[in-house]
């Protein structure tokens, strides 16, 4: 994963061969977050990151469940997550990844509960496999160019939602009439 990110001096020094990412529930690596041994999460946040997430490399990781690559430099198309069966969070908020998400990029993703992916530059329609994800949770999309109309979300656990600043039209979907007028306003 480091060898393709463009990263400032000295930001994963502590990514080291030598050493172990974890250390039963103690991380030898900044922003690996551990359990029992096995890396669950990744929180590189707030580090002017750039480059490619290299999604092959994280798929070796078979109980990784939460990525945050918030607040960084990342740009160009949205990176095929939906490899990474088991995860439960993607944040990938306030960086600059732009274009269509693919309408299946969130297939599979059975435990996917938080997705947050506002102020990028992605465009086109909300990808509908988002409908998919029965334990959704959490799905803000602000701050983008999507359009079109809102999927049918029929998430019953949804407690936080909010596709402000986008392009969109249409009604909103009753599944979501007992969300707040703010989640959807803007332009």
């Amino acid at each position: 994963v480091k060898e393709n990110l463009e990263k400032p001096d000295n930001v994963l020094t502590s990514w080291n061969e030598t050493t172990a990412p974890c250390d039963g529930d103690h991380s030898n690596w900044y922003g690996v977050r551990c359990y029992q041994g096995k890396v669950w999460g990744l929180k590189l946040e707030r580090m002017g990151l750039k480059g490619v997430i290299d999604i092959d490399s994280l798929r070796q990781l078979p109980y990784l469940r939460t990525i945050s690559f918030m607040n960084n430099e990342f740009e160009g198309a949205w990176p095929e997550i939906n490899k990474i069966f088991g995860l439960k969070s993607i944040f990938l908020s306030n960086n600059k990844f732009s274009g269509d998400i693919p309408g299946d990029a969130f297939e599979g993703m059975m435990w996917l509960k938080k997705i947050h992916l506002s102020n990028n530059q992605f465009t086109g329609v909300i990808p509908p496999s988002v409908v998919l994800c029965p334990k959704l949770m959490e799905l803000r999309l602000d701050g983008n160019y999507f359009i079109g109309p809102l999927p049918h979300l029929r998430q019953s656990r949804l407690k936080s939602f909010t596709v402000a600043n986008n392009q969109l039209h249409g009604q909103i979907p009753t599944t979501l009439s007992k969300i707040a007028v703010s989640s959807f306003s803007g332009e």
